[in-house]
């Protein structure tokens, strides 16, 4: 296996555990919202059970409690006061009457930080030891004293939340504040109600969501796995054309610097310019060469000749390149490109070199080229031929010297007879000069 290919599938398998650690983080995050939110609403649903049937109860329950008496009895702590006897009865019959498990009195213990005492217990009759709290029986109420508190503090009713207590399990109350003649809060009437029953329904409602969350979260799992399967397939299809348009794109590439390599061996200067006379990016190296110019890639056309050619002729080119630039010419079953290389004006340029001032003859070709989706362009063609006509004239000075030269002769010989009466006589006596003396006199 190869490193791509190795790579690849690292990162597809890194992309897999990422993927399936996000759902089973999504799967734990949506049970612990389940299992919050359904605690949090039963408790609620709870508390507001508890309060709507414990206020009426601790409500009733402080209005049969003188304020004043209630104090002096917290005081004395006599059983044998009538008041703590008639009130006992009248609270345990409310308490019958009711659904509550215990309904009670307490008053604060001086000097003792959360300790308060029983006063009146309507919870049960005195002979039932494991549910009655007879008078000044002391208990330190720590689990439930801010609600208690709050209750003689702001002598507003509170209800708690559920609550556990090692003596009586899990419990809610709700509290009433009893208050003296001169509005001091003296103790509390409470209410207790026994939620074993709500905590476990409050269980029995988190497990029945959970399993409800289970079979969503199965379902999940299931298109989870699907959906993976999918990707996979997805993602292999994905790498195969990946690396398909890599391969495409090395042979590409590869094909480029081929003919690149090719464009820039070739002893031409071939370029591309745009509507704007703009030499475009790509040409070829022998360009540079034969403009003796550098960086020609940007640079207008036009002003690169302007020194080589009269405004007349600059301006017949141009029409010229408009003609070339003429799309429906172009595109035209007709069109002949030997008749638009038969009208190019600057089929051959004596160059001014800008580098050095020295004078090239350069032929030029120019061609439309249509590369789709409204771009047009010319590709030109630039060969230096000044050696060429250099050896052309030189071959026709001598050409001309030599027939200025036979001429000459011709005209002796035609003109002095004796001459040629001389040359009869060197061919007879003389057959090396045979051919060239036949030759002479055929003139």
């Amino acid at each position: 296996m190869d490193k791509t290919a190795q790579k690849n599938d690292e990162t597809k398998h890194s992309l897999k555990i990422q993927f399936t650690l996000f759902f089973v983080f999504f799967v734990a995050a949506l049970y612990a919202i389940i299992v919050i939110t359904t605690v949090q609403q039963l408790r609620g649903i709870t508390e507001a059970i508890s309060e709507q049937l414990g206020v009426p109860i601790v409500q009733e329950a402080a209005a049969l409690i003188d304020g004043d008496a209630f104090e002096r009895l917290s005081t004395s702590l006599d059983p044998e006061d009538p008041y703590y006897d008639e009130t006992r009865l009248r609270m345990l019959a409310l308490k019958e009457e009711s659904q509550c498990l215990y309904l009670y009195t307490m008053a604060p213990v001086p000097g003792l930080k959360n300790i308060y005492r029983y006063i009146i217990d309507g919870s049960a009759p005195p002979e039932d030891g494991d549910n009655f709290s007879p008078l000044g029986a002391e208990e330190d109420i720590s689990v439930y004293i801010q609600y208690a508190a709050k209750t003689m503090e702001t002598q507003t009713i509170q209800t708690s939340s559920i609550d556990y207590t090692s003596a009586w399990g899990w419990v809610i109350s709700t509290y009433a504040p009893i208050v003296n003649s001169s509005g001091v809060s003296v103790g509390f009437a409470g209410c207790d109600f026994k939620a074993e029953n709500v905590y476990g329904q409050l269980w029995v409602q988190i497990f029945r969501q959970l399993a409800v969350s289970m079979v969503f979260v199965l379902l999940g799992l299931i298109a989870y796995l699907y959906m993976v399967n999918g990707v996979n397939k997805q993602n292999t299809r994905l790498l195969a054309l990946k690396k398909a348009a890599e391969d495409f794109s090395q042979k590409l590439q590869e094909e480029r610097d081929t003919i690149n390599a090719m464009k820039d061996a070739l002893k031409v200067g071939l370029f591309l310019m745009d509507k704007n006379f703009i030499i475009q990016a790509h040409y070829s190296r022998h360009l540079e060469t034969v403009l003796d110019v550098q960086n020609l890639a940007g640079k207008k056309f036009t002003d690169l000749i302007a020194t080589s050619i009269s405004k007349k002729e600059l301006s017949g080119l141009m029409e010229y390149f408009v003609l070339l630039f003429n799309r429906s010419l172009i595109s035209n079953r007709n069109f002949s490109s030997k008749l638009m290389e038969s009208i190019n004006p600057m089929q051959e340029l004596l160059y001014i070199s800008p580098k050095d001032g020295n004078e090239k003859i350069l032929q030029w070709t120019f061609a439309p080229l249509d590369r789709g989706n409204g771009r047009l362009f010319i590709l030109g063609n630039i060969q230096d031929i000044t050696n060429e006509k250099n050896l052309e004239r030189q071959l026709a000075e001598e050409e001309q010297k030599r027939k200025e030269e036979v001429s000459a002769l011709f005209t002796l010989l035609r003109s002095d007879t004796n001459i040629i009466k001389e040359l009869e006589k060197m061919r007879k006596e003389k057959n090396t000069f045979t051919a060239l003396v036949d030759k002479i006199l055929s003139l």
